[in-house]
């Protein structure tokens, strides 16, 4: 009996010594769908990452779903990374938008329309090496413009691709690796922005934020955050499938200004309240080789307050050089 189990533990340890550890060069990656790279780019590469969405919205989360029937809205979406790599340490994006909505009812957009550009340099503080206990560190740095239509729709409110507003995002992003009992790595990412607007935008007429015509008037975006934990499970060198969990918070908008209507002018002020939501993007990658790569998933809102029920399926391919 005694050498029976003597001889399953000998079996078990030597199972568990035979499992390779995989080497980090090993481990191929696109990225997840929503949490971006830590990591910043080595000086003189590219790395170009278009992306085709469409957000699909349902009822508000606050609705009586047993009540609803109204159709489905479609927010088609090409969203596109080019980032450069201007130090080992400093690394600059650019992010153009493209769209065209399909609302439940109503017109559609007249053609595709071009949104909010965004420019974004991140800094690396520290990066991972294996067998360090602190993971990449980076600070963010994102400026919005408002490029895109957001006002002036009494054509075609369709047409309302942008915010109005310059926006500025603070991030803190981190990256590290674990290594679980299959010896495969599992790379996470933990990221935490900041969103606020330096000025209330101008709004005339029909607009994105629900003014009618004969509005004149300002809205303040209100301030929000987000936190992104993602996790990617190198299952081969190839095959990575990939999560983010989202959680954010927006202080909700405010709108003051007159409407005008048969000749007299009406003070209106309101305001949509603060708005929670939790989001998971889960994702497939499979990765060519260190150039190029491809993710399918879909960004589902699983859960919020005064927040929109959002399924959004996407895809991105990843060039790398």
């Amino acid at each position: 009996m005694l050498a029976a189990t003597a001889l399953c533990l000998v079996s078990a340890t030597a199972g568990a010594a035979s499992i390779e550890r995989q080497a980090m060069g090993d481990a191929l990656f696109t990225g997840p769908l929503s949490a971006p790279n830590a990591t910043a780019l080595p000086k003189g590469h590219w790395d170009i990452e278009p992306y085709l969405i469409d957000s699909i919205q349902y009822a508000s989360f606050d609705d009586d779903w047993s009540q609803n029937n109204v159709e489905d809205s479609h927010a088609l979406r090409s969203v596109t990374l080019l980032q450069y790599g201007l130090t080992d340490r400093l690394s600059i994006a650019l992010l153009p938008t493209f769209g065209y909505n399909i609302p439940a009812s109503g017109a559609t957009s007249s053609g595709p329309q071009l949104g909010d550009m965004t420019v974004r340099a991140h800094y690396m503080l520290h990066k991972f090496t294996e067998g360090g206990l602190l993971p990449t560190v980076s600070l963010s740095y994102a400026q919005g413009f408002p490029t895109g239509k957001y006002d002036g729709l009494d054509g075609n409110i369709a047409d309302g691709l942008g915010s109005g507003v310059l926006e500025s995002t603070f991030g803190v992003f981190t990256q590290t690796y674990f290594w679980m009992p299959t010896g495969r790595i599992l790379r996470t990412r933990l990221n935490v922005t900041y969103t606020t607007a330096f000025d209330d935008a101008s709004v005339s007429g029909v607009s994105v934020y629900g003014t009618p015509s004969g509005f004149d008037g300002q809205i303040d975006t209100g301030d929000s955050y987000a936190v992104n934990l993602a996790f990617e499970y190198s299952l081969t060198r190839h095959w990575v499938p990939a999560i983010d969990i989202i959680y954010g918070h927006s202080d909700g908008a405010s709108i003051r200004g007159v409407q005008a209507a048969n000749g007299l002018a009406t003070p209106i002020r309101s305001t949509s309240g603060s708005s929670e939501s939790i989001s998971v993007a889960p994702a497939l990658e499979y990765n060519w080789n260190g150039h190029y790569g491809v993710i399918v998933g879909a960004n589902v809102v699983a859960a919020g307050r005064n927040t929109a029920a959002t399924v959004a399926p996407q895809a991105a391919l990843n060039i790398y050089y």
